[in-house]
């Protein structure tokens, strides 16, 4: 086998369309999507499926630290009286897909997966030579952009095995591993300041202790803190509580004149009085931001990047008031937009900020859907705006198009399911594989990310990650910030692969709980095939299913 690669590359390939099998990886830190393809002329007749091996190295001395057969819950009818638990390897029982993801990587460990065909008789199989990729996980601060992703996955099977039904409000070890550095990131953004620096905040909710205290440590270290937060009466009074406590409430603001909601999430470090850095994104400073929604942040250690987010932050610490289209702190922001772009000319990102008189934002993002190649995956946790929907309705048909929504949401995705348009909201799965699968923390708004990721696996992915729904309502009525990045892969590959996490998380359960409802579905139905026609379906371009494109596009056909 070749050498293990030193470096992280966002896209990893091995094989051509020529080849017999090809594979392709979309890298993350802690996610990579995998998707491998056969030949189309090939005959697939005995394709039992592909196994997968991960060897875990150590980056340093190249040692391999571990070797194990990832493994499913399927399997074939022969194997249903052994005694193999809910889970089987792939070794002994194949993956009959076309991808297959791994959540589980420690940034500072390499990878190698071995993607095995697999032939013949169940029973006496054939594995084939195997596809190689190696994997190199992307640190999570790369020239000056840090991105954090919370698990999201309280209600989950996996916090169920781990943490054996505990509440993660009783427990911290469980609430480490949700927050997965999301929330440490903060804490420490925030233990950057030292006398006569300064921590400029703009927050929507802000009940969390441990930031608090963490603000309280700079202020008692001589920084200067302001905060901003949402100042109507219900989420003001929550706010004061915590602000009070620690001492804050004389540092903070209540943001009374917004027509919406003061709904940005974002601290701003300056050193000296100049802006140097800013850690925003879309979670509150709350219980369930951190550890029961899903979420992420951005770092950005860019000093015009802070002074934009800093000259924002002076606009709503006047607490102006916002309504008619043309107000004059409304035209303000307006022409703050227009200046950071001329400073952000050569940065891979420009920035929006909101209330402003047009929903420039709904109509950006619809332009990215519509001129996208291969992919649309969109995190839309509570609305769905008509210029999105409409984008995605009038696609080309050849482009995947994938979606998260809450519950609350569901009447607007009614149509957003066809040919390869999926869309799929939180749902409860009791039981599954005769065992308890739901942890206690279920609730129907998990989804909390609001995020646009276009063709991660091409030369040139947009991505949009803010703190605004997709909604007219972030554009003219609240405070929110948005950032737009096109063509940097990195970032493109990190949010798409956590997409993906939670959309097979959450498609899988629905299809559960769809073959239990409506086709009385057994366990015992729920197996592997043993012949290739698993696999037909895959490669009939006139299904109505989206596993033929998906197919494509996930071994980088873009």
């Amino acid at each position: 086998m070749p050498a293990l690669t030193q470096a992280y590359q966002p896209i990893v390939q091995v094989g051509k369309s020529t080849d017999a099998y090809q594979a392709a990886a979309l890298v993350g830190i802690n996610s990579v999507c995998m998707g491998w393809s056969v030949r189309e002329d090939l005959e697939r007749k005995d394709l039992l499926g592909f196994s997968i091996r991960r060897s875990e190295m150590d980056p340093l001395t190249g040692e391999e630290l571990s070797k194990v057969w990832l493994s499913g819950n399927k399997r074939f009818p022969f194997q249903l009286e052994l005694d193999k638990g809910p889970n089987i390897s792939s070794f002994e029982a194949p993956f009959q897909r076309f991808n297959w993801n791994d959540y589980a990587l420690n940034p500072a460990r390499h990878y190698r997966y071995e993607i095995i065909p697999f032939r013949g008789n169940p029973k006496q199989p054939m594995r084939l030579e195997p596809m190689v990729l190696d994997i190199v996980p992307s640190a999570t601060h790369v020239n000056g952009l840090g991105i954090m992703t919370n698990r999201g996955v309280s209600s989950a099977n996996a916090y169920l095995d781990r943490f054996n039904g505990i509440k993660p409000q009783d427990s911290g070890p469980a609430q480490v591993w949700l927050s997965r550095g999301l929330k440490e990131s903060l804490v420490r953004f925030i233990n950057r300041a030292v006398a006569k620096d300064a921590l400029h905040i703009a927050i929507y909710e802000f009940e969390d202790h441990d930031i608090a205290a963490a603000l309280k440590g700079a202020k008692d270290r001589g920084a200067e803190i302001k905060i901003v937060h949402h100042g109507k009466p219900k989420q003001v009074e929550e706010n004061n509580k915590v602000l009070q406590a620690y001492g804050l409430l004389v540092n903070a603001v209540p943001r009374s004149n917004v027509p919406g909601i003061s709904h940005n999430k974002y601290t701003i470090l300056l050193k000296n009085g100049a802006p140097k850095a800013v850690w925003t994104g879309t979670c509150n400073y709350t219980f369930n931001g951190f550890y029961l929604q899903t979420n992420m942040a951005l770092e950005l250690d860019h000093a015009a990047t802070a002074a934009a987010f800093e000259a924002y932050f002076q606009i709503l610490q006047r607490d102006p008031k916002m309504g008619g289209k043309a107000n004059p702190a409304r035209r303000e922001i307006e022409a703050l937009i227009k200046s950071t772009d001329q400073k952000l000319a050569d940065a891979s990102w420009k920035l929006r900020f909101s209330p402003i008189s047009k929903v420039e934002m709904l109509e950006q993002a619809a332009a990215f859907i519509r001129n996208a190649q291969s992919a649309v995956f969109v995190s839309a946790p509570f609305a769905l705006d008509q210029h999105l929907r409409d984008a995605l309705m009038q696609n080309d048909p050849k482009v995947i198009e994938y979606g998260l929504s809450n519950t609350t949401v569901k009447k607007q995705l009614d149509d957003l399911n066809f040919r390869n348009t999926r869309f799929f909201v939180p749902s409860r799965l009791e039981t599954h594989l005769g065992q308890k699968w739901d942890a206690p923390a279920f609730g129907n708004h998990k989804i909390h990310s609001k995020s646009l990721v276009i063709d991660p696996w091409s030369d040139n992915p947009k991505v949009i990650i803010g703190t605004g729904n997709f909604s007219d309502e972030a554009c003219l009525r609240n405070d929110e910030n948005f950032l737009i990045a096109e063509g940097d892969s990195r970032l493109a590959a990190i949010v798409g692969t956590e997409f993906i996490r939670m959309w097979e998380h959450y498609k899988n359960r629905a299809f559960i709980n769809d073959m239990i409802a409506q086709r009385g579905m057994s366990e015992k139905q729920n197996l592997l095939l043993e012949n290739g026609s698993w696999a037909n379906t895959a490669f009939n371009p006139n299904s109505p299913s989206y596993k033929f494109r998906e197919r494509q596009v996930f071994v980088g056909q873009v």
